[in-house]
This record gives C-alpha cells, sequence and structure tokens, in this order.
C-alpha cells in the first residue's frame, strides 16, 4: 500500500473541511446572524405552506421530510398588541401568496424553496386573518388561520 504525498494529503484535508466544515457555518449563520439582525423584542415567526391538506405550519418542512411527517396546522398565533412580527414566509411544494387583509398586507407571492419577509406591527387589540391568496391545490381553502392581538379593552380594536 503505498503512502499518500503531500499534495493528495492536502486534498483530501480540503474536502474533509468542506464537508465538515459548510454545515456548521450555515447553522451558525442561521441560528447566530439571521435571529440577531432585527431589534430587540421583535417576534420572529417562520411559517410554511403546504399545499397537500392546505396547511400553513410552524414546523421546519423541507425536502427530506416533505413525504414522511405530516406538519402541525396552525389556525391561531397569540400576539400582544404592540408587537412588532416579523414574518418569514416559505413554501414547501408550489407557489403561494400570502395576505392579511385587514392590514392591506400583500399579497406577497413565496416561491417553493424561498423565504419571504414581511413586517408589521400588531397595534390594535382584535384578530388579524391571514390565507393564502394563490390558488394552490384543492386544499387552498385551508390555508387559513388568525393572528389573536390580546390588549386592553380600552383600545381601539379591528
Amino acid at each position: 500500500m503505498r503512502a499518500l504525498n503531500w499534495k493528495e494529503a492536502t486534498g483530501v484535508l480540503a474536502v474533509l473541511l468542506v464537508l465538515l466544515g459548510l454545515p456548521l457555518v450555515l447553522w451558525h449563520w442561521r441560528v447566530a446572524v439571521v435571529a440577531h439582525r432585527y431589534s430587540p423584542g421583535t417576534k420572529v415567526i417562520t411559517m410554511t405552506a403546504v399545499a397537500d391538506g392546505g396547511i400553513w405550519t410552524l414546523d421546519e418542512v423541507v425536502g427530506y421530510n416533505y413525504w414522511r411527517k405530516k406538519p402541525t396546522r396552525v389556525n391561531e398565533i397569540p400576539l400582544n398588541q404592540g408587537d412588532h412580527v416579523v414574518m418569514r414566509l416559505r413554501s414547501a411544494d408550489l407557489l403561494h401568496s400570502f395576505a392579511i387583509p385587514l392590514l392591506h398586507l400583500g399579497p406577497v407571492d413565496v416561491p417553493a424553496g424561498h423565504t419571504v419577509e414581511l413586517e408589521f406591527t400588531a397595534d390594535r387589540a382584535g384578530v388579524l386573518t391571514f390565507l393564502c391568496w394563490q390558488v394552490c391545490s384543492p386544499e387552498h381553502p385551508n390555508l387559513r388561520g388568525r393572528f389573536i392581538v390580546k390588549g386592553n379593552n380600552k383600545e381601539e380594536s379591528w
């Protein structure tokens, strides 16, 4: 058996560094950089649209678990009056579109495999319905949910 020369050893080391280092860099970017780019107190909500079943979910739905895992439908998301919210929207399968009609927010296209961000402030108490605007499947009418904004009763509501 022949020994590796320095060029082969350097090549093997470079491949190992890429295979081990790239996932660590991506994990650090996702956990440390993305989470800290918003101002303190911002509520960051990541939702994924899935056409199969017509589901908006807070679960992570990606290629390796799309067929194996049944995501949990999110019907209501509690907020407090005055919350600044960043919505990170994803689509697991095809083109969806997100809107909050009462805020005149959207419709915003959410292409499959991409992340789209929307920001709003929940400045009044009440119920804000969100939905998919793009007809995406026979289950399209189920792609809806609502934010329940809690506040004091003296303030104006939606």
